[in-house]
């Protein structure tokens, strides 16, 4: 029984190899932070070859700069696919239709002052609505062996699929919850500074305003009682 595990396990090793380099190679989902300056527009590309991909999603939130706002548009070619105008976050879902270059841009020309930090993240699910980064059947085609391999520890390649699939899921969820919790963070934190910078600002101009009065009112009681002051003869008219 040991001798039989010495031998197989460098197998099982070389398949679940294989499968995570293929789920990293073939990756299906994908998340940016950019910062787009004030006044431009910019767009990014995401390439679609592959024909399982049935379905595209993007799903962005604004989490510095300004009011936290851009436009936003998904283009194919020279077709809008989606649109958002002025908005602080969006998501989209949209059917791949064909295959190339998808433009994802961000339109930041109405701010003449401010950048804007865009996090957005992509996702490229299959007919099934699944983030299946691996084709089983073509990879059991590929190596035939390594399914009796498998099956040696009472466990088929489409099963140990399923399960990593689930892990990988899970998994993903986590990423994505602790993602947007990092955006939700940074974009609290952006606000706060923003409030704070005002405040300071509006502190320090009223506490000016407010010394500029006293002194002005200083300067015309004493002027009140110097015969020789000209803001004194006028007051006393």
């Amino acid at each position: 029984m040991a001798r039989q595990l010495k031998t197989l396990g460098p197998n099982v090793l070389r398949c679940i190899a294989l499968l995570f380099t293929l789920s990293l190679v073939n990756a299906s989902e994908f998340d940016f932070t950019v910062e787009v300056a004030a006044g431009k527009f910019q767009c990014y590309f995401q390439n679609i070859e592959n024909e399982k991909f049935k379905t595209l999603e993007i799903d962005y939130q604004v989490i510095d700069g300004g009011d936290l706002n851009v436009n936003f548009m998904l283009l194919f070619g020279g077709d809008i696919l989606a649109q958002d105008k002025m908005k602080t976050d969006g998501s989209h879902r949209v059917e791949i239709k064909t295959l190339g270059d998808y433009q994802i841009c961000f339109d930041n020309t109405f701010s003449y002052q401010t950048r804007k930090v865009v996090f957005f993240e992509i996702f490229l699910f299959d007919k099934d609505g699944n983030l299946d980064d691996l084709d089983v059947a073509k990879l059991a085609n590929q190596d035939s062996t390594l399914n009796a391999q498998m099956e040696a520890f009472g466990v088929t390649i489409g099963e140990f699929h399923s399960t990593s699939n689930r892990i990988k899921g899970s998994l993903n969820k986590m990423e994505y919850y602790q993602a947007l919790m990092r955006a939700w963070e940074a974009r609290d934190r952006a606000i706060m500074s923003a409030n704070l910078d005002r405040v300071t600002f509006w502190s320090f101009f009223n506490g000016a305003v407010l010394l500029g009065v006293g002194l002005v009112q200083v300067y015309m009681i004493r002027s009140l009682f110097e015969d020789k002051s000209k803001v004194g003869r006028m007051l006393r008219r």
